[in-house]
């Protein structure tokens, strides 16, 4: 009698979670892909596709409401029309009628916490991979709509007069790049477009430009070629919240292994490489003999001197000023082949590699002055590029980014920028650290509270027999809304100004939030036994 009972109400709860899966499924997914779609301009066939990956993704919070929906009305409506009375007057306990939406309750609490951990990240990542396998047709889309494409994430913009996707080919183009907080611009007749993924971090837009000018730092160079790189940063990957288990252990064992985090360590890496550099060329300079910095790129020794050397405020570029000399050897032999002289150069790290952080020094020298057949020559911008950072500095970089960053044992007198890059780091690491902490315990406790919920769910749904259907499920979403309320409390605790103290309180708001929500199932439940 009680199974013929438990299987008649399984089966009702059944049909109606299935449906309402379906249907809340849908409608979050539809809202879930307006900001790719706002973001990236994805097109019509995408949609279908990024709709599927959604799906899985909004049904950590579907499968609890679903449930909570189908409790609330399968034992509502079986409370109404009085077979739940039927069903005590007989002699079953009501306590046995619950078996079927505990089992429930149980299945959607195991499902939303391998969503949550191991699910949902996957398909955040296809989802993220799905669209920036398209970005050509996406970056094309754009152009040929509105004339423009703002990389997301990124302040890197390109504008064009007209675009063939088909060659891939763009016309009457000008690129802006203020990454560094300052314009470069460039402008050219025609350029090619390319995409790269390396490390399938983010999607690489490489435009060769022809016959290009570039406008930077109030000057103006003219070149038949030049190259210029963008990056589709990541929309969503890049966040705790989007993380398998996994990959979170492996972040607190190794934080450079987080991108936001290995982007400021990154930086901080080079400022130091940079005030390394400008230590080694002012000690080389100033010598009492021999007096010039020595550079090797793939085919050139380069030997620079000058009277003073000091670091550019707000770059990381190291400025040699002062009678410049700059000698362009051959890197084999040693043999002069031609000499420069000016007013002052600039060694900077270069951004056009892959390799992060960067190892490749730029030297550009403006105003580069050198003679020929007596005949006195100028050229407006020399740039040498692909020069090896000096094996003397190299050895004091240590593997580990973060350590040596954090130690800089080699510099003493770190500048004020290099300290704030430091300390911008450690803060960073710490807000990750509480933020895992926080990000940990909120899965636990709304999948955890799963059980809870719906168990409460049932009991309104009793409770509230004699209203509308809906009364019940309308009354079961305030506890639902509070322990979500706890749990947002929580996690803003935790990750706002984070210090230890916080995030244990942060953390044990979440819980209170649960032992609340379950002293209030059981006094419910008391008193529906008692009647």
């Amino acid at each position: 009698m009680v199974f013929i009972l438990h299987r008649y109400i399984f089966k009702e709860l059944l049909k109606v979670f299935a449906l309402s899966t379906v249907g809340l499924g849908v409608i979050m997914s539809l809202g879930s892909i307006l900001r790719p779609i706002q973001e990236y301009g994805v097109g019509p066939g995408q949609v279908l596709d990024l709709l599927g990956y959604f799906l899985p993704i909004t049904l950590t919070f579907v499968l609890p409401v679903a449930a909570l929906f189908a409790t609330s009305l399968v034992y509502g409506r079986f409370a109404a029309d009085n077979e739940f009375d039927a069903c005590k007057a007989s002699g079953i306990s009501p306590a046995m009628l619950v078996y079927p939406g505990l089992i429930l309750a149980i299945v959607v609490a195991i499902a939303n916490l391998i969503l949550s951990f191991h699910v949902v990240p996957i398909y955040v990542n296809r989802a993220e991979n799905s669209i920036k396998a398209d970005a050509k047709q996406i970056l094309f889309r754009n152009i040929h709509r509105q004339g423009y494409y703002n990389l997301p994430g990124s302040e890197f913009k390109i504008y064009a007069d007209a675009a063939d996707a088909k060659n891939s080919s763009l016309l009457g183009v000008v690129i802006v790049d203020s990454k560094t907080g300052k314009n470069t611009i460039v402008t050219a007749e025609s350029a090619v477009v390319n995409f790269d993924n390396p490390a399938g971090r983010f999607s690489e837009v490489k435009i060769f430009a022809k016959n290009a000018f570039r406008f930077e730092d109030n000057e103006n160079v003219f070149s038949a070629a030049i190259s210029v790189i963008g990056q589709f940063e990541t929309l969503m990957k890049d966040n705790i919240k989007f993380q398998k288990i996994e990959q979170i252990n492996a972040i607190k064992a190794s934080p450079i292994l987080y991108y936001p985090i290995a982007l400021t360590a990154w930086t901080a890496y080079e400022r130091m490489t940079i005030e390394l550099l400008a230590d080694e060329v002012k000690k080389s300079i100033t010598a009492a003999k021999d007096n010039y910095f020595q550079l090797y790129s793939k085919d050139k020794l380069l030997k620079i001197t000058g009277k003073r050397c000091s670091l550019v405020p707000g770059q990381n570029a190291v400025e040699v000023a002062g009678d410049v000399l700059l000698f362009e050897c051959d890197k084999n032999s040693g043999e002069l082949l031609k000499s420069y002289h000016g007013e002052k150069l600039t060694l900077k790290l270069s951004d056009d590699t892959e390799k992060c952080p960067s190892d490749t020094l730029i030297l550009t020298f403006p105003n580069a002055i050198w003679f020929e057949k007596e005949i006195e020559y100028i050229k407006p911008r020399f740039t040498a590029q692909d020069i090896s950072l000096p094996s003397s500095i190299s050895a004091k970089l240590g593997e580990d980014i973060i350590a040596t960053v954090k130690e800089h044992k080699y510099i003493p007198n770190p500048s004020g920028q290099l300290e704030a890059m430091i300390k911008e780091l450690n803060r960073k690491i710490m807000v990750t650290l509480f933020e895992i902490r926080a990000e940990i315990h909120s899965r636990l406790v709304f999948g955890i509270g799963c059980i809870t919920l719906i168990i409460v769910g049932i009991g309104l749904g009793i409770r509230f027999r004699g209203g509308h259907l809906l009364t019940a499920f309308g009354v079961s979403s305030i506890p639902a809304a509070a322990l979500l309320i706890f749990i947002m409390m929580g996690k803003n605790i935790t990750k706002s100004h984070p210090t230890y103290l916080r995030a244990d309180i942060g953390i044990g708001l979440m819980w209170l939030g649960l032992i609340v929500l379950t002293i209030f199932a059981l006094i419910l439940y008391r008193r529906l036994l008692r009647n």
